[in-house]
């Protein structure tokens, strides 16, 4: 457990303390808060602490919870008090068929790292509040650099800066990018060949997710409303959660089709997990726990 502007704790499942690891403080932008979770390296800990007096990423021993490595993020970003240095996005560890590393995304920046903190590669033109964490599918790392910002495909093998040069789409290991692909809130999914961003006023894109060729951009509905989780996908479609807990099903494919609206209402930002043959849903005042049954009828 990793909470921010105070430290690293580890429990075991009946919730016994096991070790906690103590961390300075330092202010949010305007006091949001932190937003980044800890992500599991083999036997380390990593975490990303992007703050306004500080910014770095850092490892720690998962059984003790002794660091290991420390590395300074420089992230740049203009004087002052109230300059944005602040970020909110998981870390991220792409295994692909060149090498494991570890993929961050910061204000202004998005910055690789391999297993021991030294860095590898970087990419400009990141919004200065990102959110949403990168991921890869299929072999193709996937980088949203935030509200205003471009969707980017990436492949492996990148060294040095891969910052786009101006008005380009492409360049030796940047595949493609959407110029109107960033998101605020929700991370986006690709799925069966489609690459789907989620406004978080319910603006929909899809692109192909080989050529970044844009398929279409439609509202999900006049009453859509506003959306902070991640949308999911399963046989054939795609869901979208908004904070009133109606879940908008769509088709997967290059043509918006709107299937269904499943109605919770309750209040609701947190993403979804998928485990095993159970989908976790969680509003203000309820955890769902959804699974079909042998009629491929939904069951709680």
């Amino acid at each position: 457990m990793y909470i921010g502007n105070h430290g690293l704790y580890a429990f075991d499942f009946k919730g016994k303390p096991l070790w906690k690891t103590p961390l300075e403080s330092s202010p949010i932008y305007l006091e949001f808060g932190t937003g980044a979770s800890p992500v599991l390296k083999g036997d380390q800990v990593l975490i990303t602490a992007d703050a306004q007096r500080h910014q770095y990423i850092a490892a720690f021993d998962k059984r003790t919870g002794k660091q290991l490595w420390r590395t300074n993020r420089d992230i740049g970003g203009p004087p002052g008090e109230m300059a944005r240095r602040s970020g909110w996005t998981t870390p991220y560890v792409w295994t692909n068929s060149l090498r494991t590393k570890i993929v961050t995304i910061g204000p202004r920046t998005a910055i690789s790292y391999d297993g021991e903190g030294k860095e590898l590669w970087r990419m400009s033109n990141m919004t200065e509040m990102p959110i949403p964490s990168p991921f890869a599918v299929d072999g193709v790392l996937y980088l949203d650099a935030g509200r205003g910002g471009a969707l980017y495909a990436v492949k492996p093998g990148a060294s040095g800066d891969i910052t786009l040069a101006k008005d380009t789409r492409s360049n030796e290991f940047v595949l493609w990018a959407e110029p109107r692909g960033g998101t605020y809130m929700p991370t986006p999914v690709v799925y069966d060949g489609g690459a789907y961003t989620l406004t978080e006023t319910g603006i929909l894109t899809r692109v192909d997710a080989k050529s970044g060729k844009l398929s279409y951009r439609a509202r999900l509905g006049v009453d859509a409303g506003y959306f902070t989780a991640s949308p999911w996908a399963y046989n054939g479609k795609i869901f979208f959660l908004n904070e009133d807990g109606k879940t908008f099903v769509v088709r997967a494919g290059e043509s918006f089709e709107l299937l269904r609206t499943n109605p919770l209402d309750d209040f609701s930002m947190a993403t979804p997990a998928i485990a095993g043959d159970r989908l976790l849903l969680r509003t203000e005042s309820k955890l769902y726990s959804i699974k079909a049954s042998a009629r491929g009828q939904k069951t709680r």
